[in-house]
């Protein structure tokens, strides 16, 4: 607690994760001084009580410093960081006021999903490596970004599916959100009953009085909320009037049943639905009646007016491209109802405008006897709604920071997506996808789509493949590979220092050696699939390799390694790397063997399973970034409403901008279209073998299925990374070390069984 470094490291990480990713030495300086001092003074303002290691003081020189605060770094592309996973979705369901029905809520999967949970983490280290340097300008200017260590395909797809659904559906499981639950045929005119996002929207149930279709913001759009059969989405758009482009009207989609259900109604004495309705062409089909109101299913209607043949419906109405008047009395026996719209023949286009419920009585359409007068009601959106609502939500997800040309994407997005509800959906889903949201930068764009990843055309070179395997957290390899048939010098030496831990030699499974100071070696008891693969000659041991420069004793490793020997996160990095002289910095030892196949004329494709993997990182601008995918293959995409708009949010941007802000663009579009292009690839393709469900194997069975996928690719070499967790094993080695071999066992074996 008192050591020379704890105030400094600690300084670090928490600016880090509550600030910045790169704090400059006087921030850390001044953040370990209140530290070790246990006083902050700002503007003669004093934290703390004066005693080491005081948090109060520490926290006020973190927040109050002038590099938490100033407005002037906001313009240094270098300055701010990515934000952590777990923290934007509590944003949104804070500051888009989610409410629920239960005190308690549950979320789902949540780890998995998005690689963060609440006392949810895989190993010691946390969620995030602290020196992370993710591929693109960040690592390129040597500067770290701690929560980029999450930044992979499958957590970027699950945060967007688990946004856009809480945005859709309120909290639940349907298209890959957090909940626990789907709603009602997974339908956002269904709230779950977990909870809902209640800013700014429109209840399904207020009761319906009139319809102009002029919008929220009086440009085109639903004044009310509308919803299809079933609580699914209605068909139909809102269009301008073909005879008067000043008016907005409804276009209905030919399908035999009705397609559009106003909010319920409640009847009262005499009341009437007037409406207007254009028909192109002779019996073009159209259609208007009531529904009952029914919570589980809008389903049983009444058409009382059909543009088509009399046994359709109750009343005939005739347009022939005229706009006319009609009118219907709502039976006495629909004491609360739905006005249903649909267009039941393929023939011409049926449009419908103003429709309105008020007192009277009669069913007929407008004649010189029987006149139908539709009242001139004024429409309840208001000009510039949608820029009131954008520049809201860009306050609340993006601390203001969002740019006026992605505003201005938003506000086209929100005028055309229907009714208030729609857009307001709409607006969200595309702001939960800017780089604004996902960092503290500001971004400038270049008005340029991003370069176009597309796989090349095969090489007919002979196909070869590496895997990479990390045992996360520091393997106990001398209790996988042991000395068995030695000297007995060599073998009593091992035993003592292994002391407790030691496996007897009566369990290993022994394996010949040649050229070797023993003639047997043992194998852990529970790696038979190992042991048959090395007899098989398909395995070999490298014992006693990694990144020492040199021999050294405890003497004097200090002076003479340039390389951390103690520390978990460093040696595993250096293991990644191969590279302790830092002669190729910031790449892994599969990258540089990629870029030199690559500069070989090779096409070499490169995969990370679940996470970023840095030994697979080559030099910037060589051979193509890491593709990361899931254990299970790849993640389903449920962005349809707002894909064809998210490239427009995500151009390329210039030197200047947030490198943070693009680091998370660049990601963004590279891992919608790596999904794309490798869901295409994978749909078809099953293991001839049957692999283990857990989780070492998940994976093997993923890279199996790429490696067979590698002649579509254009791949002649793969390399692949795969990681397992569960070796950081403070306590209990050998019971750990039992499950965890357990797993590596059947993994290996289902995986060399597949290859073979």
């Amino acid at each position: 607690f008192y050591h020379d470094n704890t105030a400094p490291f600690l300084s670090t990480r928490l600016i880090q994760r509550l600030v910045s990713s790169n704090p400059s030495p006087r921030y850390v300086k001044t953040v370990a001084t209140a530290f070790k001092e246990g006083t902050y003074d700002s503007n003669g303002k004093i934290f703390g009580s004066g005693k080491y290691g005081d948090m109060a003081a520490m926290f006020a020189a973190i927040y109050l410093d002038r590099e938490a605060r100033t407005l002037v770094l906001d313009a240094d592309p270098s300055s701010g960081a990515l934000r952590e996973p777990l923290l934007k979705v509590i944003a949104v369901m804070r500051s888009m006021n989610f409410q629920s029905s239960y005190p308690l809520i549950r979320l789902g999967n949540v780890r998995s999903t998005i690689g963060q949970m609440v006392h949810d983490f895989e190993s010691v280290f946390s969620f995030f490596l602290p020196e992370f340097e993710p591929y693109g300008r960040v690592g390129d200017a040597s500067l770290t970004s701690p929560e980029a260590t999450l930044l992979d395909m499958p957590r970027i797809v699950g945060m967007l599916n688990g946004l856009t659904s809480l945005a859709k559906y309120g909290l639940s499981n349907c298209e890959g959100g957090f909940g626990t639950i789907s709603t009602l045929y997974c339908s956002k005119n269904v709230p779950s009953p977990h909870g809902v996002l209640e800013f700014l929207r429109t209840s399904s149930e207020t009761e319906f009085s009139y319809e102009t279709f002029e919008g929220a913001s009086l440009n085109g759009g639903l004044d009310n909320i509308w919803i299809g059969r079933n609580y699914a989405d209605y068909q139909g758009t809102v269009t301008r009037d073909p005879q008067d482009s000043s008016n907005y009207v409804f276009h209905m989609n030919y399908v035999w049943h009705a397609t559009l259900f106003s909010q319920p109604v409640t009847r009262s004495e005499s009341t009437v639905v007037k409406f207007q309705y254009l028909g192109t062409e002779d019996k073009a089909g159209g259609c208007i009646g009531i529904s009952n109101v029914d919570t589980l299913s809008v389903v049983e209607k009444k058409w009382v007016f059909c543009d088509g043949w009399s046994n359709w419906a109750d009343h005939v109405m005739e347009s022939n491209n005229n706009w006319i008047s009609c009118q219907f009395e709502v039976p006495s026996d629909f004491a609360k109802y739905r006005i249903a719209l649909g267009d039941r023949r393929d023939v011409g286009d049926a449009y419908f405008d103003n429709i309105q419920v008020v007192a009277g009585s009669g069913t007929f359409c407008h004649s010189t006897d029987t006149p139908v007068i539709i009242e001139d009601k004024s429409p309840p959106g208001v000009l510039g709604h949608s820029e009131a609502v954008v520049n809201e939500l860009a306050t609340l997800l993006t601390a203001g920071r969002l740019s006026e040309e992605s505003r201005q994407i938003i506000r086209d997005a929100y005028d055309s997506a229907g009714s208030a509800n729609d857009g307001l959906r709409v607006a969200q889903e595309l702001i939960m996808t800017s780089a604004e949201f996902h960092s503290t930068n500001f971004l400038v764009s270049k008005d340029e789509p991003r370069e176009v990843i597309a796989f090349p055309p095969p090489t007919g070179k002979p196909y070869k493949a590496v895997v990479y395997v990390m045992f996360n957290g520091g393997c106990d390899s001398y209790n996988m590979l042991m000395p068995h048939t030695c000297p007995d010098e060599t073998f009593n030496s091992f035993m003592d220092i292994r002391a407790q831990v030691a496996i007897p030699k009566r369990s290993h499974l022994p394996i010949d050696a040649s050229d070797q100071v023993c003639s047997k070696f043992g194998l852990h008891p529970n790696l038979p699939a190992i042991q048959s693969l090395y007899n098989d000659k398909d395995l070999m041991f490298f014992a006693n390799t990694g990144v020492m420069t040199m021999p050294v004793d405890k003497t004097n490793y200090w002076m003479l390694t340039n390389t951390q020997l103690f520390a978990h996160n460093l040696q595993q990095q250096e293991s990644k790397r191969i590279d302790p002289y830092d002669a190729y910095q910031g790449t892994g030892v599969l990258g540089r063997m990629g870029d030199l196949l690559d500069g070989m004329g090779h096409n070499v494709g490169a995969f990370s399973v679940d996470r970023f993997g840095l030994s697979l990182v080559g030099s910037p601008g060589v051979s193509a970034a890491p593709m990361i995918v899931n254990n299970n293959g790849v993640p389903p995409v449920y962005l349809n409403e707002i894909d064809e708009m998210i490239g427009s949010l995500h151009n390329s941007t210039t030197d200047d901008s947030g490198f943070f802000g693009e680091t998370w663009s660049n990601e963004l579009m590279k891992s919608l279209t790596i999904n794309t292009l490798l869901s295409e690839e994978l749909k078809d393709i099953k293991t001839d073998t049957v692999f283990p469900t857990t989780y070492l194997s998940r994976q093997f069975e993923t890279v199996s299925r790429l490696i067979k996928s590698r002649e579509s690719r254009g791949a002649d070499t793969d390399t692949f990374y795969v990681e397992i967790f569960g070796y950081d094993t403070h306590a209990n080695v050998e019971e750990a070390l039992m499950s965890r071999f357990s797993e590596v066992n059947e993994g290996y074996e289902a995986f060399a069984a597949e290859l073979k």
